[in-house]
């Protein structure tokens, strides 16, 4: 990638955890991405709060990836927190999730989701379907990062 491209993904389990950054660098993002564990997390890292205050090391993300069921505060909890939190809903939100449920669909798009994608079958799935969303969202134009006051 000639351009850096944050991202910011938001996973509890380990595993799927590992798939991601894994598929990630095998299209080309490199170290360009930033793992919380929970929604509670994300919101401190959108913040610049604690750990994540230094942007040169934690950029504000132009992509956001979530799943839903985590602890302290899910997917849906964080797609709410951020509609009501403008400075910092300008960024795209993929969720990336196992559900199939029509109410997690419905209600994930009415509080701000951008994308709603079901975690695939098999690697090889997961990498095409990652290149295909990110190579959309890196070539929209984007507004500037936020100056954050959370």
């Amino acid at each position: 990638m000639d351009e850096q491209f944050p991202i910011l993904i938001a996973e509890d389990d380990e595993n799927d955890a590992i798939i991601l950054e894994r598929a990630l660098r095998q299209i080309g993002f490199g170290d360009h991405f930033y793992l919380c564990h929970d929604g509670t997390e994300v919101i401190a890292y959108l913040c610049g709060q604690g750990e994540f205050g230094n942007r040169a090391v934690f950029p504000f993300p132009h992509v956001l990836i979530t799943d839903l069921k985590m602890p302290r505060m899910g997917g849906m909890d964080l797609l709410k927190w951020l509609h009501r939190h403008p400075e910092c809903n300008i960024i795209p939100k993929i969720v990336l999730t196992a559900s199939r449920q029509g109410s997690d669909i419905q209600e994930a798009y009415r509080w701000g989701a951008n994308s709603y994608l079901v975690k695939p079958a098999g690697y090889q799935r997961l990498i095409h379907m990652l290149k295909l969303v990110l190579d959309y969202w890196r070539i929209c134009e984007r507004p500037h990062p936020p100056v954050i006051a959370c």
